[in-house]
């Protein structure tokens, strides 16, 4: 039988020292101790996953976007690094992980699963993103479950992405599965993204249960889809926080824009919701502006403001709102000061659950959070 120098040798592992942990395929030297060790062993045919450190839930989560790509390569060292050496009341806390890809199929697997070790041994706290109904994965297994198009065949949006029928509940069981997979794999919330009706090119959507005007709005379907899968998932982990992604001008109007996202009601069940008001997004003329993006502060204020006056007509508190913030070039380019200026504005708001960062690439600057 090998011993313990040996298979550490050979072994791929997790590991920690002086309180920053890495990934590794070179030997541990014996120097690390056991406390090296004690995080997770990966070995070529069995990864080997230790017990999962405690949760600390942040009362304010200040998360930066990263793919799961990036969580399982060499370039998550630099994010854990500069969430580390970040100071002050803008140092991130948290990431927001995808667990699917593009088409959908799901990524949770045992690389991940030691990925999600290495954030809590840090106190990093582990969020997973998964996208509800927009996917082409599930839509191709179960055309019975999609949106079809006019003439027959699977529906495609204008970005040419199959959607779930929002309202099949068999969807909403196939949801809180995966969710519950993730709460396993060591993610201590949930963040539920395309959690609507489509929106785009919907004059052709033909729905196989959902039925317009046949008693149900969109806003009564997504309600309570919300509604099953917060009875569903804190029937078996209660602690785990729920949240879900809307459209920013959800904050706009009192109307539903046509995608079934009722914010005031949404907040009324998760823990959280998550508006993404990306100052590039909005038209020529909100708020006064002929380019939005260019007035990150005065974009982001302003829709809070408006919220506000939509939750105070609902008779909602106005305290569990997580705004996804801009930190990428759209309709002008993004420095370190526009992304702070969107932060100053959540705490000028008075709201203090945080925000979440969303950068497509990745790169995140350390001048944004010192």
């Amino acid at each position: 039988m090998p011993g313990k120098a040996k298979v550490l040798a050979s072994a791929l592992m997790i590991v920690s020292a002086s309180g920053a942990a890495f990934i590794t395929t070179r030997p541990v030297p014996a120097s690390m101790g056991q406390e090296a060790q004690a995080v997770a062993v990966v070995a070529p045919d069995q990864i080997v996953l230790p017990p999962l450190t405690p949760l600390e839930y942040p009362a304010e989560v200040r998360a930066l976007y990263i793919t799961a790509s990036i969580l399982r390569s060499g370039k998550m060292d630099g994010i854990v690094s500069l969430i580390k050496d970040a100071s002050g009341d803008m140092a991130p806390n948290a990431v927001v992980v995808d667990i699917q890809d593009d088409s959908g199929r799901v990524l949770i697997d045992d690389r991940l699963r030691a990925a999600i070790r290495r954030l809590r041994f840090l106190r990093i706290f582990p969020i997973a993103r998964l996208v509800v109904f927009q996917n082409n994965n599930i839509a191709a297994e179960k055309p019975s479950w999609a949106v079809h198009g006019a003439g027959g065949g699977l529906w495609r949006d204008n970005g040419g992405r199959h959607w779930l029928d929002p309202s099949n509940k068999e969807a909403w069981a196939h949801v809180a599965g995966i969710a519950k997979e993730a709460v396993d794999a060591g993610f201590g919330e949930i963040n539920f993204d395309y959690f609507r009706f489509p929106s785009e090119g919907v004059t052709t959507a033909v729905y196989p249960f959902w039925r317009e005007g046949a008693g149900r709005e969109k806003s009564d379907v997504i309600v309570e889809a919300a509604n099953y899968l917060k009875n569903e998932i804190k029937r078996d982990y209660p602690d785990i926080r729920l949240t879900a992604d809307i459209f920013g001008y959800t904050f706009m109007r009192k109307a539903d824009l046509g995608i079934g996202q009722s914010a005031p009601a949404l907040a009324a069940v998760f823990d959280a919701i998550c508006p993404m008001i990306y100052p590039s997004h909005f038209d020529a003329g909100n708020f006064g502006f002929d380019n939005p993006a260019a007035h990150p502060y005065e974009v982001m204020a302003g829709t809070l403001a408006k919220g506000k006056e939509i939750f105070m007509a609902a008779n909602q508190p106005f305290t569990n709102i997580r705004p996804w913030i801009q930190d990428f070039n759209m309709g002008a380019d993004y420095t370190p000061e526009m992304v702070r200026a969107q932060i100053r504005a959540i705490h000028d708001a008075g709201l203090s659950a945080g925000w979440l960062n969303w950068n497509p690439s990745n790169r995140y600057r350390p001048e944004i959070f010192k």
